[in-house]
């Protein structure tokens, strides 16, 4: 998948962001981007990833290696954090990333952003790994800020 070529085509939005970064190493130095995956079940629910002691919450996520299939990537992550078989049914939103460190441009990349559902939707809240779990949301948690990152926004695109 080309994020450029996904970014052209109808019903998918575009958007540019720049991160401030503390250090040239980062969660994307070595990667191509991140596919951000939304996940609705049948009652229109979205399926958060969260952290309940920050207020911090956001869609599944992973990053993607160079000459990494995208699709394959955001399948693998929902199937390995659900337990249960994925289908990807298209892309929402690319965001093409700029990372800066100190004022000035390190790198780019971009995040996809894809809606997806699960086989058996009856993953339930209590997903642990160290302070992360599931949430199935109705509607986007008044807590989680407009940050600049697109986190919120992505939430929105699905509820």
């Amino acid at each position: 998948m080309d994020p450029t070529a996904v970014a052209e085509r109808s019903g998918v939005a575009s958007e540019q962001r720049t991160y401030e970064r503390d250090d040239v190493e980062h969660c994307e130095t070595d990667a191509v981007g991140r596919v951000v995956v939304g996940i609705t079940d049948a009652d229109g629910r979205l399926l958060l990833v969260v952290n309940p002691e920050d207020e911090f919450a956001v869609l599944p996520n992973e990053a993607v290696d160079p000459g990494g299939d995208w699709a394959a990537v955001g399948r693998w992550l929902i199937e390995e954090m659900t337990g249960t078989d994925t289908t990807l049914d298209g892309a929402r939103a690319v965001r093409e990333v700029e990372h800066v460190v100190d004022g000035e441009k390190q790198s780019q990349t971009h995040h996809v952003v894809v809606e997806g559902s699960i086989a058996d939707d009856t993953v339930t809240d209590g997903f642990d790994e160290a302070d992360w779990e599931f949430r199935w949301v109705e509607t986007v948690p008044g807590w989680l800020e407009a940050d600049g990152t697109g986190r919120r926004a992505d939430v929105e695109r699905f509820l």
